[in-house]
């Protein structure tokens, strides 16, 4: 691996002003964060299986659009590039929205959106370490994906602000993607002037031990930045993965089905029973974020303490009880203001649930996988998560037609719970003190 950057350490911080565009671009994507529903449910009048349907179609282009652009920026090995096309597309697709008339335009800009958002996405962190020494790797992704984190709170607080300040305007959702589209251009700007191409190049697979974690759960697959990826070309080591590690990713899979079941038609839940307003909304996808920063840090300490198998079981047996239990106020009808209030701290809570949930799922992968499979076993994951949210948020919508939101959420809990006793009967391979932990930070 290298050891030193080519660049003196004067040049390396002013190099890293360059983190102010992923600050305004994790703003813009923030503040996007609970525009699908508002805008299907609010401006087009339209119900849950569109919600569904546009989260998923996003998702799905989110999980090809990262593939292939994470493979042809490794092949031409180009960063730079890949983050204004990112950054520019994102721009201009929503820039368009402005113009749409009707829900299958609103849903076509959203796929194209996804698809340039995402070429920015597998190149980030290896041009963050590409200019650092390798002794600072960890330190530096460390930064950088805290960056992402306060983009993203930021730019939720800006979007509570501007419907709070623009009470019973449904045009100002328009506007917010006006406003998201013009963040992301100042995030164009700033990469152009201020970033430079990296002129050592490092491969994905010589960094196993840095990788993502999600620190947000986002109704569609949109992570801010991804270390390894599902490999297109190249020639792939003989060493295979192990048939638990599969297993245990494709329970992974099979879990994001099952929280993307409950979380994507929730927030219509709430607009459809409890007249909620935007800033209803913003407020409890803020205090969801919130309570996932919180315990992010104390998820880890929790980890450490426990055995993985132990550290992921009570928070799926928390998650499975409270979409059960959610269920059942639909199905009583109980939907009275005090009920309003519980539904948001329900959605609060679920993220800070998140985090254990999170970190000891990609602790698990790389500890069971070797030193020669740990990136293309994250890779897998990451991808396979991806699915599991085209899959939960694509059936959400007509579960809730034919069943009810109170149906919804008690598939989304015995699904869950078919994870959570799978999950039983898999055992780590390694002891996780054995790998040494990237601090990396995706947003979900």
């Amino acid at each position: 691996m290298v050891e030193q950057s080519e660049y003196p350490v004067s040049y390396s911080r002013r190099w890293r002003l360059w983190y102010l565009a992923y600050i305004f671009s994790n703003m813009s994507a923030g503040l996007l964060t609970p525009m699908i529903p508002l805008f299907i449910s609010l401006y087009f009048r339209q119900n849950v299986v569109f919600v569904g349907i546009a989260s998923s179609l996003s998702s799905l282009s989110s999980v090809v659009a990262l593939i292939l652009w994470g493979n042809i920026s490794d092949n031409v090995k180009k960063r730079k590039i890949f983050i204004l096309i990112g950054f520019m597309g994102s721009f201009l697709s929503l820039f368009f929205i402005m113009f749409t008339t009707n829900i299958l335009d609103y849903i076509g800009i959203l796929v194209v959106y996804q698809f340039f958002a995402m070429a920015s996405v597998p190149v980030s962190t290896l041009l963050v370490i590409e200019n650092e020494i390798e002794s600072q790797w960890s330190k530096t992704v460390a930064v950088f994906s805290a960056i992402s984190t306060v983009g993203t709170v930021v730019g939720l607080s800006l979007g509570l602000v501007i419907v709070v300040r623009n009470p019973s305007s449904i045009e100002i959702l328009k506007d917010i993607y006006l406003i998201s589209a013009f963040i992301y251009l100042v995030a164009f700007i700033l990469a152009y002037f201020l970033l430079k191409e990296s002129s050592t190049k490092i491969r994905r697979s010589r960094i196993p031990n840095i990788f993502s974690v999600r620190s947000f759960e986002r109704t569609r697959y949109a992570p801010s930045y991804v270390v390894h990826i599902v490999r297109l070309f190249g020639k792939k080591r003989g060493v295979k993965t192990s048939r638990s590690l599969i297993m245990y990713i494709i329970l992974c899979g099979l879990l994001m089905v099952g929280f993307q079941t409950f979380f994507t038609p929730y927030p219509v839940f709430l607009i459809d029973k409890y007249n909620a307003t935007e800033d209803i909304v913003y407020i409890m996808y803020l205090l969801n974020s919130a309570f996932s920063v919180v315990s992010f840090n104390l998820s880890g300490n929790y980890i450490k303490k426990r055995s993985l198998q132990k550290a992921i079981y009570i928070p799926l047996a928390v998650r499975m009880v409270v979409f059960a239990a959610t269920s059942i106020i639909p199905f009583l009808g109980l939907y009275s203001f005090g009920y309003m209030i519980l539904i948001i701290l329900i959605y609060g809570a679920m993220g800070f649930v998140w985090s254990y949930i999170s970190i000891t799922q990609i602790t698990s992968v790389t500890t069971m996988a070797d030193t020669e499979t740990r990136g293309r076993a994250i890779g897998y994951y990451n991808s396979i998560l991806g699915v599991g949210q085209i899959i939960g948020a694509f059936i959400s919508g007509y579960i809730v037609i034919y069943l009810g939101f109170g149906g919804d959420f008690m598939i989304a809990a015995f699904i869950v719970a078919i994870g959570y006793i799978g999950s039983l009967k898999i055992k780590a391979g390694v002891n996780q003190k054995s790998v040494s932990r990237g601090a990396g930070v995706a947003s979900k």
